[in-house]
């Protein structure tokens, strides 16, 4: 991210120029034969300091293999999602649109029946229809029927679990011979954390003694061996729920750890022990799947994408630093993430540092390009296709907002990202200002000296609320959470409040759809 003269825009304006015409643009699209493997690595919950190739690690970190991944590829510092929760963040990574666009801005509860509309479309769709072989391993959290399932969502082959979180030790998980969902309650914690892993539709055996990194590693190296066998590129989700809470870890792990850093090590019993202990078998079980690329041939031509659903929570062991803010917040702290690219032999920069801002929206059209995808005219996507800039390291979002949103009880927490600047708000009619390239620890507000970037900023985000189809969620997560009830009560999303103003349609600039473009 580079210092820029900030330019002013009319909101309506602004908003036009940050959306995305139907045509693949910047370098031209690869041959059949060029396409490459697609192995896209997310972590749950993972702190911005919590990867030792980040240029703030924490010290109590030690992730050596994959920071040596990262360090052969490009870095990028300022990698940010769209949302500070994980299904939302989930569906806008694979359907490339916002999650408040599909009423998705709260997590999926499980066994509710609900999940992401099932007509719109995900990059696993178009790699499949594009002739990819496709595999989804570990977490899912985009819903359970049949029409939500991942193999209804493009993808060959499934195995994990399909709610948003599952305990670590196998000799907790339900019998598969037993395991019956259609007893469970809406939230159940218990059937859904301790559920047993599914191969495709089936609930398959585990052994009572594995840990559930390792289980999910196992399956991504079969999936690998298979594809190695086949013609066809293949395209890997590979979603670990590490080190997303409970937070549990092998005892071995941790006495390795300990030994490894020696007086670096976090503090013996503490939860950030066990956090870095997790991180410490991801570490290892990502140099399993390298050792297995390599061993099938098919590492040269893998672009390995790695980074975080979303900022981690550290009540739960995480470190943010140097960013303000977790997990759930419109601070940086909430959705700037870890993120790196390596694909070998001149195709992604080595060794380089990637500083300008990236959205995760930016996957669909980014990976639709290098697969050879012609997306339809009729998908709307929010993202724009960053190749040009991901391979020559420069700014793709010039003057591009990234927003962020979380509905929270009576109030719209909101973070907007352009340029070098942060303007945020608690929903309160409150906004203050930063600049991340001097402040990226959100310090100083600088909204007093720079009043018209606050109201370029401010339309920006107010016109993109009007851009939603579906204002109220189409789902509030568990019961027990209270959200639908706070919605209603709050006369949400209370919009009215977010932006100081009255917040009346009469007085909305029509937008046109990206489809009328």
């Amino acid at each position: 991210m580079k210092n820029k003269i900030f330019k002013h825009y009319l909101g309506a304006l602004l908003f036009l120029l940050t959306t995305n015409v139907y045509v693949i643009g910047g370098t031209p699209l690869p041959t059949k034969t060029e396409r490459p493997n697609i192995l896209f690595i997310l972590m749950d919950d993972l702190g911005y300091a919590d990867v030792g190739f980040m240029p703030n690690a924490a010290k109590d970190i030690h992730t050596p293999n994959i920071d040596k991944l990262a360090n052969q590829g490009t870095i990028f510092t300022s990698a940010y999602v769209a949302h500070p929760f994980c299904g939302p963040s989930r569906t806008s990574i694979l359907t490339g649109r916002m999650p408040h666009t599909l009423g998705a801005q709260f997590n999926l509860a499980a066994f509710s029946g609900n999940g992401i509309d099932a007509t719109e479309s995900y990059i696993s769709d178009e790699l499949q229809a594009a002739g990819y072989f496709t595999g989804a391993i570990g977490k899912w959290h985009l819903g359970e029927e049949e029409k939500y399932h991942p193999n209804s969502r493009g993808f060959d082959y499934f195995y994990g679990f399909l709610g948003g979180g599952h305990e670590y030790f196998s000799r907790s998980w339900v019998d598969s011979k037993i395991y019956n969902p259609s007893v469970a309650k809406v939230g159940d914690y218990h059937y859904d954390y301790n559920r047993p892993m599914m191969e495709n539709t089936t609930y398959v055996p585990t052994d009572k003694e594995q840990y559930v990194t390792d289980v999910l590693t196992d399956a991504g190296l079969k999936f690998i061996e298979n594809a190695s066998k086949k013609d066809a590129p293949f395209y890997l989700y590979l979603s670990f729920n590490a080190p997303h809470t409970p937070l549990q870890a092998q005892e071995k792990d941790i006495k390795d750890l300990q030994k490894t850093l020696g007086d670096n090590a976090a503090e013996s019993g503490s939860e950030r022990l066990t956090y870095t202990a997790m991180m410490y078998n991801v570490d290892y079980n990502i140099k399993r799947v390298v050792e297995k690329l390599k061993s099938t041939g098919q590492f040269d031509n893998t672009l390995i994408i790695f980074l975080s659903d979303n900022g981690g929570k550290y009540t739960k062991g995480a470190n943010n630093q140097p960013l303000k803010g977790k997990k759930g917040d419109a601070y940086e702290g909430g959705f700037r993430v870890p993120m790196f690219m390596h694909w070998p032999n001149g195709n992604v920069p080595k060794g380089e540092i990637n500083s300008n801002n990236f959205s995760a929206l930016d996957f669909y059209p980014t990976l639709a390009h290098l697969g050879g995808v012609e997306i339809p005219s009729s998908k709307i996507y929010d993202g724009i296709d960053a190749w040009d800039g991901i391979v020559n390291n420069k700014s793709t979002r010039d003057n591009k907002p990234i927003f962020v949103m979380r509905h929270q009880r009576n109030r719209n927490w909101t973070g907007v990202v352009q340029d070098n600047y942060k303007l945020h708000s608690l929903g309160n009619g409150n906004w203050a200002l930063y600049d991340l390239c001097e402040d990226i620890g959100e310090k100083n507000n600088i909204a007093s000296q720079h009043p018209e970037i606050v109201t370029s900023m401010k339309e920006a985000v107010y016109q993109w609320t009007w851009s939603w189809e579906k204002h109220r969620p189409e789902f509030f997560d568990s019961p027990s959470y209270g959200f639908e009830e706070s919605w209603n009560k709050s006369n949400m999303p209370n919009f009215e409040k977010t932006f100081g103003e009255v917040y009346d349609r009469k007085d909305y600039v029509s937008i046109p759809k990206k489809t009328d473009l």
